[in-house]
């Protein structure tokens, strides 16, 4: 990864970056054509751009280049380009992994950088709905949670979220929820080990910067 990228302002992300790099999931027993040796490359450069470092979960999927490249494509668009406020994307998020200590540790600080209180957080890993929130939120979680049931949206929720979304933003969530269940059942089905703390707070801090003072 050259020094010209924009994604690393500091030293010590760098440091953080090259340590990731030595803890790659392909290792010497691993064989990769060249093909697919090509698209891996491009795609770690990808997703250090549009995430910050590779995650333990992206390093182990990268063991399936093409598959890795697909499924970073869509965790990107539903992070980063949905028609959702990075508020509404963390709600979404916690409803869909808050049984899976991996993803919860990443996103429960992302959620309470953004404005959602630690009684919140609490009471949506239990499964309920805050009843402090907006309308508009409560009505998003209240989907979130229905999609994770899997099972039919009842009616009465079908019609509140679109009293409260465009059609295109309620795709949107239905995306990340899906995408984020996805991520909670991989990192379980892969036995993916959380990132160090300072991994963390790196991902953290970089986000900070990525959404431009979004996130405080």
């Amino acid at each position: 990864m050259s020094d010209s990228q924009t994604c690393w302002t500091t030293p010590h992300d760098h440091a953080l970056i090259d340590a990731c790099r030595e803890r790659p999931a392909i290792n010497e027993s691993t064989f990769l054509s060249a093909e697919d040796e090509a698209d891996l490359d491009a795609t770690i450069q990808t997703i250090a751009e549009s995430h910050g470092h590779i995650s333990n979960l992206m390093q182990t999927l990268a063991l399936a280049p093409r598959g890795l490249a697909t499924f970073a494509a869509l965790n990107g668009y539903t992070r980063y380009e949905s028609r959702l406020t990075e508020l509404q994307r963390q709600l979404a998020i916690l409803v869909a992994v808050r049984d899976v200590h991996y993803a919860w540790t990443h996103h429960a600080p992302l959620a309470r950088a953004v404005g959602v209180t630690d009684a919140q957080i609490l009471l949506l890993r239990d499964g309920r709905v805050p009843k402090d929130m907006t309308a508009a939120e409560r009505a998003l979680c209240d989907y979130a949670f229905e999609i994770t049931a899997g099972r039919r949206v009842p009616q009465r929720v079908a019609e509140e979220v679109h009293v409260h979304f465009s059609p295109r933003q309620i795709i949107d969530i239905a995306l990340l929820t899906a995408s984020s269940m996805a991520i909670a059942a991989l990192a379980l089905g892969l036995e993916v080990p959380i990132e160090p703390t300072e991994t963390l707070q790196f991902e953290l801090e970089w986000q900070q910067r990525k959404m431009g003072g979004m996130i405080r």
